[in-house]
């Protein structure tokens, strides 16, 4: 997550000028991710010798040999292979057109209520990302399946390395941006278009502000806006609050906190 800030300024005093620090300035850390109200649960079957996804678009069902196998009518992959460790555990890689976009380490806890996955993927941004999902089961497994059998529903999803964490400064007028993935901006607070760096998916941004805690980023590519993000920061400035916007129909929202 994109944490960018504004700038205010106090006013003078009798003798010198005094700039107060923009309630956005620092390093910013996002909460981890919350799944969408009404998000149905992961439902997984693996017995026989053969995984089954029930609940993915399309479903589908594979050996578990550790072989690829060819997925169908998935958009972010078109082969899977699944390696069973144990029985709480097993490994799961994703390809699209021979290149890994998602790898995962599946593991169940020992009372067998619990699943974390950490996936690493590769398709989501200009570097790849490490983030470890938390489910609790809500149906068991069947007799004699593998523990991932069942139905869970998921808690959260957290970024392992933090790698969204994110660095702003303001200076004369201008935001400076930059955050562990690589992206990087230096934008006028006055709506002024300026370069974006370090994500494929963006040219140039601009940012302007609402008021004192607030303000809208526009995210570009080839001058076409492609995504909107707007940044509220709480008045005790300990907390931030986005919106983003893919001009789509699809909006997401993402709380964060300011480090020390």
């Amino acid at each position: 997550m994109k944490l960018p800030f504004l700038s205010l300024f106090a006013g003078l005093s009798f003798a010198t000028a005094a700039v107060a620090a923009s309630p956005f300035d620092g390093t910013w850390r996002p909460d981890p991710q919350q799944p969408e109200p009404g998000r149905a649960d992961d439902v997984f079957q693996l017995a026989n010798g053969e995984y089954r996804c029930e609940s993915c678009k399309p479903p589908y069902r594979i050996k578990a040999d550790g072989i690829e196998h060819p997925v169908t009518g998935n958009e972010r992959y078109d082969s899977l292979s699944v390696q069973v460790t144990d029985e709480r555990h097993l490994t799961k890689l994703a390809k699209k057109a021979g290149v890994t976009v998602i790898s995962s380490h599946v593991e169940i806890s020992a009372d067998g209520n619990t699943l974390n996955e950490q996936q690493i993927i590769t398709d989501a941004g200009p570097r790849p990302v490490d983030f470890t999902t938390h489910s609790t089961r809500t149906a068991p497994a069947a007799p004699g399946a593998h523990l991932i059998s069942g139905s869970w529903h998921l808690v959260d999803a957290d970024l392992t390395h933090h790698e969204e964490d994110t660095d702003y400064h303001v200076a004369d007028g201008i935001l400076t941006m930059s955050d562990r993935m690589g992206r990087s901006f230096k934008a006028k607070l006055d709506g002024t278009d300026a370069p974006y760096h370090g994500d494929p998916q963006f040219t140039t941004v601009s940012v302007r502000q609402i008021d004192e805690r607030t303000i809208e980023e526009t995210d570009k590519n080839a001058g076409k806006p492609v995504k909107v993000n707007r940044w509220q920061v709480d008045p005790d400035g300990r907390r931030i609050h986005a919106q983003f916007d893919d001009l789509h129909g699809h909006i997401q929202h993402q709380d964060g906190y300011r480090l020390p």
